[in-house]
């Protein structure tokens, strides 16, 4: 993608890419339904919901079809890497910022796949990978925690960690952000072996061999720690207090424990990402009863949140994005719904003394 592209030029570029992936026309029009759907931050997001397509035919395409899930999975990826390397060109060396984080999607009943109880939450439990470079900021991988005698969620993001690109390692300075839940020191260990930076939270039962055998809850704010069981170097710790608790975060860089607070808070970028996929772009009402279904479901939460963030505007919310790059890729779906708007309240209309025509203009 050219520098000089406008926003809404990169977005019709990836979702031309994207949608062409089906080989036949049925499935490539289901699929810009199911993309519109998902934009579509103004209505729950349910297949009932669909543009000029079934609930059926949805529900055809996401868990049974044979589309290539994997190519639209690498198409995303390699256009959110070269976003963030565009956003940074000039620029010696640059701070990308890497979160990894849990989040879990509640839901009812064992029907749907990888349902579990896992901190005391019943339903799907996701390991998400999200990247951030100033005002860009994308989910750029997941994986799903299936429970006890599987992969542990710090192992599922160890492994996505090991998938960033190589000219993505080279082009930035990558700082790995996470909460406590994955302070064990294999995962600290596999930071550092990629040559990463990180902060991560600990938790205040933490032990140190310096200042002294004791725990991270003795040590003041700013201070050098070692903790006990990761014998490398220094780490500085910071610790912040809300309310009646206290949480602590070590660094791999000598920072004032200020900063070491600062950086962790960076990490609230991916907690957005879970609120706002959630409650408007439809992550959590996800409803299908096979793996793949899952996997494309969260590949459109994905993309259309990508979408909304390539086409960001100063003073717009995210939701106002996610409309302008609806009507970008999708024209022929929005104004189909406003056809039919008017005629459905044509009748109401003509109660009011109003007629309204309307005729397709060929320039």
């Amino acid at each position: 993608m050219s520098k000089s592209q406008i926003p809404g030029e990169r977005v019709r570029i990836l979702a031309d890419q994207f949608l062409a992936v089906p080989t036949t026309s049925y499935q490539q029009r289901s699929l810009g339904a199911a993309l519109f759907m998902f934009l579509d931050t103004a209505t729950k997001t349910a297949l009932h919901r669909a543009e000029l397509v079934s609930k059926s035919a949805l529900s055809r395409l996401l868990n049974e079809y044979s589309w290539d899930t994997e190519a639209c999975w690498t198409l995303l990826e390699q256009a959110q890497w070269d976003c963030l390397r565009l956003a940074a060109k000039g620029r010696h060396r640059p701070l990308l910022r890497l979160s990894v984080d849990l989040t879990s999607v509640e839901k009812k009943g064992s029907t749907l796949p990888f349902v579990r109880v896992y901190n005391e939450v019943h339903g799907i439990h996701l390991v998400v990978l999200f990247a951030q470079y100033r005002d860009v900021k994308f989910p750029m991988a997941y994986r799903v925690y299936k429970g006890k005698s599987t992969p542990t969620p710090t192992t599922l993001a160890r492994e996505m960690l090991r998938t960033v690109p190589h000219s993505i390692r080279s082009r930035f300075r990558i700082r790995v952000l996470a909460d406590s839940g994955f302070e064990a020191a294999v995962f600290l260990d596999e930071v550092r072996q990629l040559g990463f930076e990180f902060v991560v939270g600990v938790r205040t039962t933490r032990r140190t061999l310096h200042p002294g055998e004791v725990t991270v809850s003795d040590c003041p704010h700013g201070g050098y720690v070692e903790l006990k069981n990761w014998p490398y170097e220094t780490l500085t710790l910071g610790r912040f207090d809300r309310g009646d608790r206290t949480f602590h975060a070590v660094s791999s860089e000598l920072m004032e424990g200020d900063e070491v607070i600062a950086e962790g808070k960076e990490r609230w970028n991916e907690e957005s990402f879970f609120k706002e996929g959630k409650h408007q772009f439809g992550l959590a009402q996800f409803a299908l009863r096979t793996a793949v279904g899952l996997d494309r479901w969260i590949l459109l939460v994905f993309l259309a949140w990508t979408l909304a963030i390539l086409h960001r505007q100063d003073g717009l919310t995210l939701e106002e994005c996610a409309f302008l790059a609806l009507v970008t890729v999708l024209p022929h779906l929005h104004l189909n719904r406003l056809l039919h708007l008017f005629s459905k309240n044509a009748e109401f209309l003509h109660q009011h003394g109003y007629s309204l025509r309307y005729a397709r203009c060929n320039s």
